[in-house]
């Protein structure tokens, strides 16, 4: 008897493994490759990485041990393969700091201001061979930055004077300086400015308080700064918080974004309108109910129990209202769709409204002492039409960042969408395809170059997306012979990638 009982167990556990699902062995975020740069604690020193897609990536090192002298930085520009292609350390004037970075195709900027005056300070780096070029002008001095882009020969920096928004605008060729008109108004908030540079349109994007009513107003200028036209959407329903346009051609054009029930920053859902001849036809709300994943990240009982209460209010011709804040990215624009990411977040201590995020923008700031609590992040997609296709949503466990940044990188790879993010030394990743989670969450955890020693602690860790089915995870990190020794400091970056061959099998076998 004894023996037919372990045999029955065994047969038993033999058909649990063949049962289950196969996504952790064929289908997993793994490394193709690893550069480590030593560093040293003793002293200030910032690492940034930018991804270049397939040109490569660029590294920056800032800082300097003797806090009277001027500051180097160091530009080191590698190719896909980790090799070194160039290396510029260039000083910069102590009398200036950093304010903000804004990278293009070709070009990175950077933004200095000296304090307590009206002088501004232009860095102009050339990714292709790392030559320099600065710039000095004038601004407006005690101006609160929070935005700086580049068209052209000329730098965008927008933000608050004296509580009204503005945007000023500035010329690398003949040093002169104007404000964009029309912006400089009480009870507006900048949300946006958009350019572009195909065009040479620049687009800025505000709400105000109107009336006990909340206006989105769209100014389209061109690239001298002329006000070309405005459109203007208010809803006696809704506010529109934010929008990002996606052109069709000159005069037409979708605005897509979320909104809220009344005039606050907790979003109520998204909206999609289509906008011809400064005209925006009927927005077409969705409210974050109507999503089917929005609420995945909660656990099983407690989505349970969300859906119920959702559907006994729709049974009584109740409207269900939520209130989240939302980090909205930069659009991802395919053939046949356009997809919308956004974080949901919740401050930890009282903090100004942030403006769309991007991607390409960096801001070098104070950090707050509490920062931001991450919860989940949805994906929404839209057909070229504007019609509203599906929705998928990542669980973001216990993750809070100092600064309010985008935290969830997705890649499109194929048929499917890579979402990740870090968190402690390990890259959360799942993958979907569509509405679907085709490989759930799963863990990678980021190691050392050499077998012999291990990571002993992880501090600051990013990740964003390089080219095709790539990543860059990066920070950085101690690193030893065991978790009691001293170990050597080094600054990480890590290629990861996710094969679609992998997905492929793993589509087989479900």
């Amino acid at each position: 008897m004894k023996y037919r009982f372990v045999s029955r167990i065994i047969f038993i556990f033999c058909c649990l493994l063949v049962c289950l699902p196969f996504s952790k062995a064929v289908a997993q975020l793994h490394e193709a490759a690893r550069l480590e740069i030593p560093t040293n604690s003793s002293y200030s020193e910032y690492f940034e990485v930018f991804s270049l897609g397939e040109s490569g990536l660029l590294t920056l090192t800032r800082g300097d041990r003797f806090a009277s002298r001027n500051e180097e930085w160091q530009f080191i520009k590698y190719d896909t393969t980790f090799q070194m292609v160039w290396n510029l350390r260039y000083k910069i004037d102590n009398r200036y700091v950093p304010i903000m970075a804004y990278q293009s195709e070709y070009m990175g900027y950077w933004l200095f201001a000296q304090p307590d005056t009206d002088h501004y300070m232009f860095l102009q780096l050339d990714f292709h061979d790392g030559s320099v070029d600065t710039f000095k002008g004038d601004l407006l001095a005690g101006m609160e930055v929070h935005q700086f882009k580049v068209i052209g020969s000329q730098a965008l920096v927008s933000g608050y004077y004296r509580s009204r928004p503005i945007v000023v605008v500035h010329s690398f060729f003949d040093q002169t300086t104007k404000v964009l008109p029309g912006l400089f108004e009480k009870n507006t908030e900048l949300n946006n400015v958009d350019i572009n540079e195909i065009d040479g349109y620049i687009n800025v994007t505000t709400y105000a308080y109107r009336r006990k009513n909340c206006v989105f107003d769209i100014k389209t200028y061109n690239y001298d700064g002329k006000l070309l036209k405005k459109t203007t959407l208010s809803d006696p329903r809704y506010s529109v918080i934010s929008g990002q346009i996606v052109p069709l051609n000159a005069d037409d054009s979708y605005l897509i974004g979320n909104y809220s029930v009344g005039c606050t920053q907790f979003s109520q859902g998204l909206y999609v309108t289509h906008i011809q001849d400064n005209e925006p036809a009927e927005p077409q709300f969705i409210e974050f109910s109507q999503l089917q994943n929005f609420f995945n990240y909660l656990k099983p009982k407690r989505k349970e129990r969300m859906l119920d209460r959702i559907g006994k209010r729709q049974s009584l011709g109740k409207e269900n209202k939520f209130r989240y804040r939302l980090l909205v990215h930069n659009l991802i624009q395919r053939e046949n769709e356009i997809v919308l990411v956004a974080e949901v977040y919740y401050p930890n201590q009282r903090s100004s409204t942030p403006i769309v995020s991007s991607g390409l923008s960096r801001q070098y700031s104070s950090r707050t002492m509490e920062g931001y609590k991450y919860t989940h992040a949805i994906v929404c997609a839209f057909d070229r039409n504007g019609k509203f296709l599906w929705d998928n949503c990542i669980a973001i466990k216990d993750l809070n960042s100092f600064e309010l940044q985008e935290m969830v990188q997705v890649t499109p790879v194929d048929d499917y969408f890579i979402l990740a993010y870090p968190q402690e030394g390990e890259i959360h990743s799942e993958v979907i395809r569509r509405n679907e989670v085709v490989v759930a969450s799963e863990k990678y955890k980021i190691n050392a170059n050499s077998k012999s020693e291990k990571v002993i602690n992880t501090e600051e860790g990013y990740l964003a997306p390089w080219y095709g089915q790539y990543f860059l995870a990066y920070g950085s990190q101690r690193i030893g012979t065991s978790s009691v020794s001293v170990g050597r400091e080094v600054y990480y970056i890590n290629k990861l990638t996710y094969d679609t061959k992998d997905i492929g099998k793993l589509k087989e076998t479900n």
